[in-house]
């Protein structure tokens, strides 16, 4: 068994250099250590390792509730001809965007709407760089709220689901991996939270971001116009005062080992509970299975979206691809190449995760 790879990934024209620590029972506990923590931060994050395993146990209880069934639905829906591959500011992706709508519903929310037209944009993240297309006339988020104990602090878990869209001489994106895999980790997070009736310490907003093939636009309006009083009204405090966790899913549905299927977890090591916390969880997910380390800051860099979270040094997960297979951005990401338990075990282990977070606390 190799306990030491290094991975490097092209993804949207950037390499992710990733000190990669292969995960069969545990993480090593050197990947954890950071010399900037803050007293505070580190006693929580000893806390995790002491008693985050009982939490997960908790967790445990409520893995059945995935659906690898409704899972495989979400993409077949999102991936058919007919979405031309929910290119953002098309009708295809409204399209997308009313069916969320719809298993947001279908779970138990009352989902928000968060509109954004071109000028809107403009105004809140500035016009597109000189040689840049035009941003698209008008795009949506979509927000399910679950009320928490505390009304004014959240957890944001966020996915994409816009992609490349139809393009002349080579054909329609379906994008199955990139990101219908994300939105049914996100879909499947919200159903089991629901059905579990947890209610968690943070108010927990589930969101489907547009526009992040065109520059992560639907995640910078979201950051840059907090609070909006669409989505947190009544709220007044910044997004740094009330934003205790932000978690991203993009690319999780494939792998370059399907007989030991991987995903990479990038986190925030700013605040190293982050990785405590999948230390413990990781240990309850079923084999083969295992989880690639990207130690990150607070930033802003990043390819997806949790980067504009990681500009405002929120603590973030991301979850992502383990290494950038060569469907990406193709009309051959397609659904028959998704490793169904990868993204099985990948929803759980998050669901873990969230679960500590969500009721147990981020502070």
């Amino acid at each position: 068994m190799k306990d030491n790879l290094f991975a490097v990934a092209m993804k949207r024209g950037r390499f992710i250099l990733a000190s990669a620590v292969l995960l069969v029972c545990s993480f090593q506990l050197g990947a954890a250590d950071n010399s900037r923590g803050e007293s505070a931060k580190e006693g929580n994050a000893a806390s995790y390792a002491e008693g985050g395993h009982d939490r997960v146990n908790d967790a445990l209880q409520f893995f059945d509730l995935y659906s690898t069934d409704y899972a495989k639905r979400v993409v077949d829906y999102l991936t058919q001809r007919g979405l031309k591959g929910r290119e953002a500011g098309t009708k295809e992706a409204v399209k997308a965007m009313k069916f969320i709508v719809k298993e947001f519903r279908k779970a138990g929310y009352e989902p928000l709407l968060q509109p954004f037209s071109k000028e809107e944009l403009e105004a809140a993240i500035g016009k597109p760089k000189e040689g840049k297309a035009a941003y698209p006339l008008q795009q949506c988020n979509v927000v399910a709220k679950l009320e928490g104990s505390e009304k004014d602090k959240f957890i944001v878990i966020g996915a994409h689901y816009d992609h490349l869209g139809y393009i002349e001489g080579v054909g329609i994106h379906p994008g199955a991996d990139d990101n219908a895999s994300g939105i049914v980790a996100l879909l499947s997070l919200a159903r089991m939270m629901k059905a579990a009736d947890i209610v968690p310490r943070y108010t927990i907003l589930f969101c489907a971001w547009d526009g992040e093939e065109k520059g992560l636009l639907g995640s910078k309006f979201f950051v840059n116009t907090w609070p909006s009083e669409t989505v947190v009204p009544g709220c007044e405090a910044s997004l740094k005062e009330s934003v205790v966790h932000y978690m991203n899913f993009d690319m999780v549905g494939r792998t370059i080992t399907p007989e030991n299927p991987g995903v990479m977890f990038a986190w925030n090591n700013n605040y190293p509970y982050l990785l405590k916390i999948c230390q413990a969880a990781q240990k309850e997910i079923d084999l083969p299975f295992q989880v690639l380390l990207d130690e990150r800051r607070g930033d802003g860099r990043g390819g997806s979206d949790y980067a504009p979270f990681s500009a405002q040094d929120i603590p973030f997960i991301a979850w992502m691809e383990d290494f950038m297979h060569v469907d990406y951005h193709k009309p051959t990401d397609t659904p028959d190449k998704l490793h169904w338990e990868k993204l099985r075990k990948t929803t759980q282990l998050a669901f873990a995760i969230l679960y500590n977070l969500s009721t147990v606390g981020c502070e």
